[in-house]
């Protein structure tokens, strides 16, 4: 079954006469995105970019909708996927109002509008970022594409990411060790895995109520007593870097990343839960 981005990828290569040049097919859906919640982009080495989209692009290219090839993207399967009225509409309104800018003149458009995804750029620089900051974090990515996630991090300045997880292993894209660790690189953030921080997946199963979760949380306060050697590293670390502890859970009440930062804040930390 075909996702929204992809169904909206489909419809924006069929009004641009099912041809398009890759670079332009990521900025006007980075507009598109921004009255319609398809994608997230984060700044990247030509501005805003989204590792989810390009995901669904090679599921589309393999699937037999698209051919890539010399930058540009055609579709090649005629039958068009239902899609909303409204995602339609503002793909009409946005390819129309750019049908007359070549792709340099596009880049220089979202680049003025939208100084922030430029912090990153080869090509032009229209905002600053420095990362100046240091501490401790949390965060979970659950509900999250990968984007959303990079983008919180680059917004909160974060140095190192410390996968507290006890396997780095995720069906969720993005977010399986190499790959999230390959991601960060791109963005100059650091990446740690520290499994001894984590907890066997078997002891998290059958989890029904929050006894359940205090009786596990318990019993993790006196693991961690012969883990005092990791927790001195992330202290240590932080002195210089801003750091986040990653975990999966939203909620910070039901997952491990909580007694850590617990734990830390108890030894005089300041800890902040993004």
């Amino acid at each position: 079954m075909l996702s929204t981005g992809e169904k909206s990828i489909i419809f924006l290569l069929h009004y641009n006469n099912s041809r398009i040049s890759k670079l332009r097919l990521v900025k006007l859906m980075f507009l598109i995105s921004r009255r319609s919640s398809i994608y997230d982009f984060i700044p990247y080495k030509y501005g805003p970019f989204s590792f989810t989209l390009y995901h669904d692009l090679s599921k589309l290219e393999k699937d037999g909708y698209v051919l890539i090839e010399n930058e540009n993207v055609d579709l090649i399967k005629s039958e068009l996927p239902q899609i909303e009225n409204r995602t339609k509409n503002i793909i009409r309104m946005y390819s129309q109002q750019f049908i007359n800018f070549d792709d340099n003149k596009l880049i220089k458009y979202i680049y003025d509008a939208h100084p922030k995804y430029t912090i990153f750029s080869l090509y032009m620089k229209n905002a600053n970022y420095i990362r100046d900051s240091r501490g401790v974090t949390t965060i979970g990515y659950e509900g999250k594409s990968i984007d959303k996630f990079l983008e919180e991090l680059i917004e909160n300045k974060i140095n190192i990411l410390i996968d507290v997880r006890k396997n780095a292993y995720s069906r969720k894209f993005g977010f399986h060790g190499n790959i999230l660790k390959k991601y960060l690189n791109n963005i100059d953030i650091d990446y740690m895995h520290m499994p001894e921080l984590g907890i066997d997946s078997d002891l998290r199963k059958d989890l029904k109520n929050i006894k359940d979760y205090k009786n596990l949380f318990d019993k993790y306060k006196e693991d961690l007593k012969e883990r005092t050697s990791q927790l001195e590293e992330i202290k240590k670390i932080s002195e210089n870097k801003k750091i986040s502890l990653m975990c999966f859970e939203k909620n910070i009440e039901y997952c491990h990343r909580g007694i850590l930062a617990e734990l830390l804040r108890i030894q005089g930390i300041e800890v902040e839960d993004l």
